[in-house]
């Protein structure tokens, strides 16, 4: 994450979601007429499957929808900070329950938003498919080293969807972030100076910076 997108998520206590079609994998944002999907929503109970019409998703709906990208991978990576975050890049550290709880959404078991979430798979020539987990939940093995774990964002008031790039959504930034980590390319003496004033002004205490050395 770049660190004025960080600054903006504590100021305004939104966190940025690009639209899925906003990827660099060309596949995501490919455009297929009459896929529909139909999915159980975490938390309902198991109910037998309904007619389409009454529980449909389609993929149209899949390419638009914002949605949070995080990687699983524990371990700092040199090129993903170079890739994803550059000169002036953060890294934050959450859970799954903890991000779902942060975000300050109608989610309640007849709520109108709905959130997706899963790890994502990787397959080699991904195009897009009839099947509904294969098709949000996979992309290009190309892209395996990113170890992803994807959000996806169904809102009910998200009507705008073709007019913009992104969402802002809102979310309680002490519950969803357990530590920030400052990308190797920040100079020790801002970095240090963007730690205190984040601390000082927001709270967070578990605020470092990276372990690996740069020349």
């Amino acid at each position: 994450m770049r660190l004025d997108y960080l600054l903006q998520l504590l100021e305004t206590r939104k966190l940025y979601a690009k639209r899925r079609r906003e990827n660099d994998d060309a596949n995501e944002g490919y455009y297929k007429k009459h896929l529909e999907f139909g999915f159980s929503i975490a938390n309902d109970s198991v109910v037998p499957q309904i007619e389409k019409p009454d529980r449909n998703l389609t993929y149209k709906d899949i390419v638009d929808c914002p949605i949070s990208c995080w990687t699983k991978t524990e371990r700092e990576s040199y090129l993903m900070w170079k890739s994803y975050a550059g000169e002036t890049g953060v890294r934050i550290k959450s859970s799954i329950h903890n991000f779902i709880a942060s975000l300050q959404l109608d989610l309640g078991k007849d709520g109108a938003d709905k959130v997706f979430c899963g790890s994502m798979n990787y397959c080699e020539n991904f195009l897009p498919s009839n099947d509904e987990e294969k098709q949000i939940f996979s992309k290009d093995e190309v892209y395996s080293d990113e170890d992803e774990f994807r959000f996806y964002f169904i809102l009910s008031d998200d009507s705008n969807r073709k007019g913009t790039t992104h969402r802002l959504i809102p979310i309680d930034p002490k519950v969803m972030i357990d530590e920030i980590l400052f990308s190797p390319f920040i100079c020790k003496e801002a970095a240090d100076k963007f730690a205190r004033m984040i601390k000082c002004s927001y709270g967070f205490e578990n605020v470092e910076q990276s372990k690996i050395k740069i020349k």
